[in-house]
Protein backbone atom coordinates (compact mmCIF):
# COMPACT_ATOMS: atom_id res chain seq x y z
CA UNK A 1 0.00 0.00 0.00
CA UNK A 2 1.00 3.62 -0.54
CA UNK A 3 1.40 4.22 3.22
CA UNK A 4 4.07 1.57 3.74
CA UNK A 5 7.11 3.53 2.54
CA UNK A 6 6.18 6.86 4.22
CA UNK A 7 5.36 4.97 7.43
CA UNK A 8 8.72 3.21 7.36
CA UNK A 9 10.70 6.45 7.13
CA UNK A 10 8.63 8.24 9.77
CA UNK A 11 9.16 5.38 12.23
CA UNK A 12 12.84 5.16 11.32
CA UNK A 13 13.32 8.81 12.22
CA UNK A 14 11.36 8.51 15.47
CA UNK A 15 13.36 5.42 16.44
CA UNK A 16 16.73 7.05 15.71
CA UNK A 17 16.23 9.42 18.66
CA UNK A 18 14.46 6.92 20.95
CA UNK A 19 17.57 5.56 22.75
CA UNK A 20 19.04 9.00 23.40
CA UNK A 21 15.95 11.14 24.08
CA UNK A 22 15.82 10.48 27.86
CA UNK A 23 19.61 10.81 28.06
CA UNK A 24 19.54 14.06 26.06
CA UNK A 25 16.96 15.41 28.51
CA UNK A 26 19.12 14.27 31.46
CA UNK A 27 22.03 16.25 30.02
CA UNK A 28 20.15 19.41 31.02
CA UNK A 29 20.67 18.31 34.68
CA UNK A 30 17.05 17.54 35.63
CA UNK A 31 15.36 14.81 37.77
CA UNK A 32 13.61 11.72 36.39
CA UNK A 33 10.14 13.29 36.58
CA UNK A 34 11.23 16.13 34.28
CA UNK A 35 13.01 13.70 31.95
CA UNK A 36 9.59 12.21 31.26
CA UNK A 37 8.32 15.60 30.11
CA UNK A 38 10.20 15.31 26.80
CA UNK A 39 7.85 12.45 25.93
CA UNK A 40 4.83 14.06 27.60
CA UNK A 41 5.31 17.28 25.60
CA UNK A 42 5.13 15.27 22.39
CA UNK A 43 2.01 13.49 23.66
CA UNK A 44 0.34 16.80 24.60
CA UNK A 45 0.83 18.00 21.04
CA UNK A 46 -0.95 14.85 19.92
CA UNK A 47 -3.77 15.13 22.47
CA UNK A 48 -4.65 18.74 21.68
CA UNK A 49 -4.53 18.07 17.95
CA UNK A 50 -6.16 14.65 17.47
CA UNK A 51 -9.86 15.55 17.55
CA UNK A 52 -9.57 18.88 15.67
CA UNK A 53 -7.45 17.12 13.06
CA UNK A 54 -10.02 14.32 12.88
CA UNK A 55 -12.61 16.96 11.92
CA UNK A 56 -10.21 18.44 9.35
CA UNK A 57 -9.51 14.95 8.04
CA UNK A 58 -13.23 14.41 7.37
CA UNK A 59 -13.62 17.84 5.76
CA UNK A 60 -10.55 18.28 3.57
CA UNK A 61 -9.48 14.65 3.19
CA UNK A 62 -6.64 12.40 4.28
CA UNK A 63 -3.92 13.31 1.77
CA UNK A 64 -3.21 16.94 2.86
CA UNK A 65 -2.60 15.87 6.46
CA UNK A 66 -0.47 12.90 5.38
CA UNK A 67 1.85 15.32 3.57
CA UNK A 68 1.90 18.32 5.95
CA UNK A 69 2.41 16.24 9.12
CA UNK A 70 5.87 14.88 8.17
CA UNK A 71 6.94 18.35 6.99
CA UNK A 72 6.19 19.78 10.46
CA UNK A 73 8.01 16.87 12.15
CA UNK A 74 11.06 17.50 9.95
CA UNK A 75 11.30 21.14 10.99
CA UNK A 76 10.73 20.41 14.68
CA UNK A 77 13.36 17.64 14.67
CA UNK A 78 15.99 20.10 13.46
CA UNK A 79 14.95 22.58 16.15
CA UNK A 80 15.18 19.88 18.85
CA UNK A 81 18.77 19.22 17.81
CA UNK A 82 19.55 22.94 18.09
CA UNK A 83 17.76 23.52 21.43
CA UNK A 84 19.79 25.48 24.00
CA UNK A 85 17.56 24.83 27.02
CA UNK A 86 15.28 22.14 28.42
CA UNK A 87 12.04 24.12 28.13
CA UNK A 88 12.94 25.14 24.59
CA UNK A 89 13.29 21.43 23.83
CA UNK A 90 9.84 20.81 25.32
CA UNK A 91 8.28 23.42 23.00
CA UNK A 92 9.78 21.79 19.93
CA UNK A 93 8.65 18.35 21.12
CA UNK A 94 5.10 19.72 21.42
CA UNK A 95 5.26 20.83 17.78
CA UNK A 96 6.55 17.37 16.85
CA UNK A 97 3.43 15.91 18.46
CA UNK A 98 1.17 18.10 16.35
CA UNK A 99 2.89 16.95 13.16
CA UNK A 100 2.72 13.32 14.25
CA UNK A 101 -1.01 13.71 14.97
CA UNK A 102 -1.61 14.85 11.39
CA UNK A 103 0.11 11.79 9.99
CA UNK A 104 -1.43 9.30 12.44
CA UNK A 105 -5.05 10.44 12.04
CA UNK A 106 -4.72 10.53 8.24
CA UNK A 107 -2.99 7.14 8.21
CA UNK A 108 -5.58 5.43 10.38
CA UNK A 109 -8.49 6.94 8.44
CA UNK A 110 -6.98 5.92 5.10
CA UNK A 111 -6.52 2.35 6.29
CA UNK A 112 -10.08 2.22 7.67
CA UNK A 113 -11.38 3.55 4.32
CA UNK A 114 -9.43 1.07 2.24
CA UNK A 115 -9.24 -2.26 4.08
CA UNK A 116 -12.03 -4.85 4.16
CA UNK A 117 -13.01 -5.77 7.77
CA UNK A 118 -12.42 -9.49 7.14
CA UNK A 119 -8.68 -8.94 6.57
CA UNK A 120 -8.06 -5.91 8.79
CA UNK A 121 -5.98 -7.81 11.32
CA UNK A 122 -3.58 -9.12 8.68
CA UNK A 123 -3.31 -5.87 6.71
CA UNK A 124 -2.89 -3.65 9.77
CA UNK A 125 -0.39 -6.07 11.29
CA UNK A 126 1.61 -6.13 8.05
CA UNK A 127 1.52 -2.33 7.96
CA UNK A 128 2.67 -2.26 11.58
CA UNK A 129 5.50 -4.71 10.85
CA UNK A 130 6.77 -2.60 7.91
CA UNK A 131 6.77 0.47 10.17
CA UNK A 132 8.58 -1.49 12.84
CA UNK A 133 11.39 -2.38 10.47
CA UNK A 134 12.19 1.31 10.67
CA UNK A 135 11.66 1.22 14.43
CA UNK A 136 14.04 -1.75 14.72
CA UNK A 137 16.77 -0.15 12.62
CA UNK A 138 16.56 3.29 14.21
CA UNK A 139 17.65 2.72 17.83
CA UNK A 140 20.92 0.99 16.92
CA UNK A 141 21.69 3.67 14.32
CA UNK A 142 20.79 6.48 16.71
CA UNK A 143 22.84 5.00 19.53
CA UNK A 144 25.93 4.69 17.35
CA UNK A 145 25.48 8.23 15.99
CA UNK A 146 25.20 9.56 19.56
CA UNK A 147 28.36 7.76 20.65
CA UNK A 148 30.29 9.15 17.68
CA UNK A 149 28.84 12.67 17.50
CA UNK A 150 26.92 13.42 20.70
CA UNK A 151 23.26 13.50 21.68
CA UNK A 152 22.26 16.28 19.26
CA UNK A 153 23.34 14.59 16.03
CA UNK A 154 20.56 11.94 15.88
CA UNK A 155 17.92 14.67 15.60
CA UNK A 156 19.33 15.78 12.26
CA UNK A 157 19.15 12.21 10.96
CA UNK A 158 15.57 12.14 12.30
CA UNK A 159 14.81 15.23 10.21
CA UNK A 160 16.33 13.68 7.08
CA UNK A 161 14.23 10.55 7.48
CA UNK A 162 10.96 12.42 7.98
CA UNK A 163 11.76 14.63 4.98
CA UNK A 164 11.85 11.45 2.89
CA UNK A 165 8.51 10.49 4.45
CA UNK A 166 7.02 13.82 3.37
CA UNK A 167 8.26 13.38 -0.18
CA UNK A 168 7.01 9.78 -0.36
CA UNK A 169 3.61 10.87 0.96
CA UNK A 170 3.39 13.57 -1.70
CA UNK A 171 4.22 11.11 -4.47
CA UNK A 172 2.37 8.01 -3.26
CA UNK A 173 -0.57 8.76 -0.94
CA UNK A 174 -3.93 9.04 -2.73
CA UNK A 175 -7.12 10.51 -1.32
CA UNK A 176 -9.34 7.76 0.11
CA UNK A 177 -12.19 9.84 1.56
CA UNK A 178 -15.44 9.88 -0.40
CA UNK A 179 -18.83 11.50 0.07
CA UNK A 180 -20.12 14.91 1.08
CA UNK A 181 -18.33 16.74 3.88
CA UNK A 182 -19.97 18.93 6.49
CA UNK A 183 -18.85 22.51 7.03
CA UNK A 184 -19.68 25.70 8.91
CA UNK A 185 -21.24 26.17 12.33
CA UNK A 186 -23.84 23.46 11.77
CA UNK A 187 -21.05 21.00 10.99
CA UNK A 188 -19.21 21.96 14.18
CA UNK A 189 -22.35 21.40 16.27
CA UNK A 190 -22.85 18.01 14.67
CA UNK A 191 -19.27 17.04 15.48
CA UNK A 192 -19.68 18.04 19.13
CA UNK A 193 -22.80 15.89 19.41
CA UNK A 194 -20.99 13.00 17.73
CA UNK A 195 -18.04 13.27 20.13
CA UNK A 196 -20.42 13.15 23.09
CA UNK A 197 -22.01 10.10 21.48
CA UNK A 198 -18.64 8.32 21.62
CA UNK A 199 -18.54 8.68 25.41
CA UNK A 200 -20.40 5.47 26.14
CA UNK A 201 -19.08 2.96 28.68
CA UNK A 202 -18.41 0.16 26.13
CA UNK A 203 -16.49 2.42 23.75
CA UNK A 204 -14.50 4.06 26.57
CA UNK A 205 -13.49 0.64 27.92
CA UNK A 206 -12.54 -0.49 24.41
CA UNK A 207 -10.47 2.67 23.86
CA UNK A 208 -8.72 1.99 27.19
CA UNK A 209 -6.75 -0.65 25.26
CA UNK A 210 -5.30 2.18 23.17
CA UNK A 211 -4.48 4.12 26.36
CA UNK A 212 -2.61 1.14 27.82
CA UNK A 213 -0.92 0.29 24.53
CA UNK A 214 0.58 3.79 24.41
CA UNK A 215 1.73 3.44 28.02
CA UNK A 216 3.47 0.20 27.03
CA UNK A 217 5.35 2.04 24.27
CA UNK A 218 6.13 4.96 26.59
CA UNK A 219 7.38 2.74 29.41
CA UNK A 220 9.60 0.85 26.98
CA UNK A 221 10.97 4.08 25.54
CA UNK A 222 11.86 5.72 28.84
CA UNK A 223 12.50 2.92 31.35
CA UNK A 224 14.82 0.71 29.31
CA UNK A 225 17.27 3.55 28.45
CA UNK A 226 17.25 4.87 32.04
CA UNK A 227 17.64 1.41 33.62
CA UNK A 228 20.32 0.46 31.13
CA UNK A 229 22.29 3.67 31.66
CA UNK A 230 21.78 4.40 35.36
CA UNK A 231 21.63 0.87 36.82
CA UNK A 232 23.56 -1.34 34.40
CA UNK A 233 26.01 1.32 33.17
CA UNK A 234 25.34 0.69 29.48
CA UNK A 235 26.14 3.20 26.73
CA UNK A 236 23.74 4.58 24.10
CA UNK A 237 24.99 2.10 21.48
CA UNK A 238 24.15 -0.88 23.70
CA UNK A 239 20.80 0.64 24.66
CA UNK A 240 20.01 1.12 20.99
CA UNK A 241 20.77 -2.54 20.31
CA UNK A 242 18.45 -3.59 23.17
CA UNK A 243 15.55 -1.55 21.78
CA UNK A 244 16.25 -2.85 18.27
CA UNK A 245 16.20 -6.46 19.48
CA UNK A 246 12.83 -5.84 21.14
CA UNK A 247 11.42 -4.31 17.98
CA UNK A 248 12.72 -7.12 15.74
CA UNK A 249 10.93 -9.65 17.96
CA UNK A 250 7.78 -7.53 17.71
CA UNK A 251 8.04 -7.49 13.90
CA UNK A 252 8.38 -11.27 13.71
CA UNK A 253 5.18 -11.69 15.73
CA UNK A 254 2.96 -9.07 14.07
CA UNK A 255 1.96 -11.08 11.01
CA UNK A 256 1.12 -14.28 12.98
CA UNK A 257 -0.68 -12.01 15.46
CA UNK A 258 -2.63 -10.44 12.61
CA UNK A 259 -3.86 -13.84 11.42
CA UNK A 260 -4.94 -14.58 15.00
CA UNK A 261 -6.87 -11.30 15.09
CA UNK A 262 -8.74 -12.17 11.87
CA UNK A 263 -9.33 -15.85 12.61
CA UNK A 264 -10.21 -15.84 16.32
CA UNK A 265 -11.26 -12.24 16.89
CA UNK A 266 -9.77 -9.09 18.37
CA UNK A 267 -10.17 -10.07 22.05
CA UNK A 268 -8.49 -13.45 21.52
CA UNK A 269 -5.31 -11.53 20.66
CA UNK A 270 -5.61 -8.55 23.00
CA UNK A 271 -6.15 -10.32 26.32
CA UNK A 272 -3.20 -12.78 26.11
CA UNK A 273 -0.96 -10.02 24.75
CA UNK A 274 -1.62 -7.77 27.77
CA UNK A 275 -1.11 -10.66 30.23
CA UNK A 276 2.15 -11.70 28.57
CA UNK A 277 3.33 -8.07 28.49
CA UNK A 278 2.61 -7.72 32.21
CA UNK A 279 4.77 -10.71 33.04
CA UNK A 280 7.61 -9.37 30.93
CA UNK A 281 7.65 -5.90 32.50
CA UNK A 282 7.84 -7.50 35.94
CA UNK A 283 11.06 -9.28 34.89
CA UNK A 284 13.05 -6.19 33.88
CA UNK A 285 14.21 -5.24 37.42
CA UNK A 286 15.91 -8.64 37.71
CA UNK A 287 18.15 -7.93 34.71
CA UNK A 288 21.81 -7.67 35.72
CA UNK A 289 23.69 -7.41 32.43
CA UNK A 290 23.45 -6.40 28.78
CA UNK A 291 22.62 -10.01 27.83
CA UNK A 292 19.84 -10.44 30.39
CA UNK A 293 18.07 -7.14 29.70
CA UNK A 294 18.29 -7.83 25.96
CA UNK A 295 16.64 -11.19 26.51
CA UNK A 296 13.80 -9.68 28.53
CA UNK A 297 13.36 -6.86 26.00
CA UNK A 298 13.15 -9.45 23.22
CA UNK A 299 10.44 -11.34 25.10
CA UNK A 300 8.60 -8.03 25.51
CA UNK A 301 8.70 -7.65 21.73
CA UNK A 302 7.14 -11.10 21.32
CA UNK A 303 4.41 -10.23 23.82
CA UNK A 304 3.68 -6.93 22.10
CA UNK A 305 3.54 -8.56 18.69
CA UNK A 306 0.96 -11.12 19.79
CA UNK A 307 -1.70 -8.43 19.72
CA UNK A 308 -0.65 -7.59 16.18
CA UNK A 309 -2.90 -4.91 14.77
CA UNK A 310 -5.71 -5.75 17.21
CA UNK A 311 -6.05 -2.30 18.77
CA UNK A 312 -6.01 -0.62 15.36
CA UNK A 313 -8.50 -3.21 14.06
CA UNK A 314 -10.90 -2.52 16.95
CA UNK A 315 -10.76 1.21 16.20
CA UNK A 316 -11.42 0.63 12.49
CA UNK A 317 -14.29 -1.76 13.33
CA UNK A 318 -16.00 0.80 15.53
CA UNK A 319 -15.41 3.93 13.40
CA UNK A 320 -18.65 5.24 11.78
CA UNK A 321 -18.37 5.26 7.99
CA UNK A 322 -19.24 8.97 7.68
CA UNK A 323 -17.12 10.19 10.61
CA UNK A 324 -14.04 7.99 10.54
CA UNK A 325 -11.59 10.84 10.92
CA UNK A 326 -13.42 12.28 13.92
CA UNK A 327 -13.84 8.92 15.67
CA UNK A 328 -10.23 7.93 15.06
CA UNK A 329 -9.12 11.35 16.33
CA UNK A 330 -11.10 10.64 19.51
CA UNK A 331 -9.58 7.14 19.76
CA UNK A 332 -6.10 8.52 19.21
CA UNK A 333 -6.70 11.16 21.90
CA UNK A 334 -7.49 8.48 24.49
CA UNK A 335 -4.30 6.66 23.56
CA UNK A 336 -2.24 9.83 23.64
CA UNK A 337 -3.40 10.55 27.17
CA UNK A 338 -1.50 7.38 28.01
CA UNK A 339 1.59 8.73 26.27
CA UNK A 340 1.27 12.03 28.16
CA UNK A 341 0.67 10.56 31.62
CA UNK A 342 3.09 7.65 31.39
CA UNK A 343 6.52 9.35 31.41
CA UNK A 344 5.81 11.77 34.25
CA UNK A 345 3.96 9.17 36.34
CA UNK A 346 6.73 6.61 35.89
CA UNK A 347 9.33 9.29 36.56
CA UNK A 348 7.65 10.21 39.84
CA UNK A 349 7.48 6.54 40.85
CA UNK A 350 11.15 6.10 39.94
CA UNK A 351 12.16 9.20 41.94
CA UNK A 352 10.18 8.03 44.98
CA UNK A 353 10.67 4.26 44.99
CA UNK A 354 13.30 3.40 42.36
CA UNK A 355 13.21 2.41 38.70
CA UNK A 356 12.22 -1.18 39.49
CA UNK A 357 8.85 -0.04 40.87
CA UNK A 358 8.15 1.88 37.68
CA UNK A 359 8.39 -1.45 35.84
CA UNK A 360 6.10 -3.14 38.40
CA UNK A 361 3.49 -0.37 38.13
CA UNK A 362 3.43 -0.83 34.35
CA UNK A 363 2.98 -4.58 34.80
CA UNK A 364 -0.02 -4.05 37.10
CA UNK A 365 -1.69 -1.75 34.58
CA UNK A 366 -1.29 -4.39 31.86
CA UNK A 367 -3.10 -6.95 34.02
CA UNK A 368 -5.92 -4.51 34.77
CA UNK A 369 -6.34 -3.85 31.03
CA UNK A 370 -6.43 -7.57 30.26
CA UNK A 371 -9.23 -7.98 32.82
CA UNK A 372 -11.32 -5.02 31.65
CA UNK A 373 -10.93 -6.11 28.03
CA UNK A 374 -11.99 -9.67 28.86
CA UNK A 375 -15.04 -8.75 30.93
CA UNK A 376 -16.31 -5.51 29.38
CA UNK A 377 -15.22 -5.28 25.73
CA UNK A 378 -17.50 -6.97 23.21
CA UNK A 379 -16.02 -8.63 20.14
CA UNK A 380 -15.99 -6.01 17.37
CA UNK A 381 -15.26 -8.34 14.47
CA UNK A 382 -18.34 -9.20 12.48
CA UNK A 383 -19.22 -12.88 12.51
CA UNK A 384 -17.62 -13.56 15.90
CA UNK A 385 -19.42 -14.18 19.15
CA UNK A 386 -20.18 -11.17 21.30
CA UNK A 387 -21.64 -7.77 20.67
CA UNK A 388 -20.03 -4.72 19.18
CA UNK A 389 -19.17 -1.83 21.49
CA UNK A 390 -22.02 0.42 20.39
Amino acid sequence: MSLYIPGFFLNLGWAIVSPILPLYAESFDIPYALVGLVITANALGLILSDIPLGVVCDRVGRRPLAILGPVIVTVSAVLCGLAQGFYELLAYRFVTGTGMAMWMVARQATLADSVDPSIRGRVLSTFQSVNMIGSATGPAVGGIIAELSGYRAPFFFYAASTAVCALASFLMVKESATGKRDGGVVGIRIHIRQILGFLTFPILVASFTSFTNNIRFGARAILIPLFGNDVLGLGPGEIGLILSASTVANILMTVPGGYMVDKYGRKAALVPAFVFTSITFSLFPFSSSFASITLVATVLGVASGLGGGATMAVAADLAPDNLRGLFLGFWQTVGDFGSAICPVALGLIADSYGLEWAFHATAILMVVTAMTTHFFVGETMKGKAGSRCR
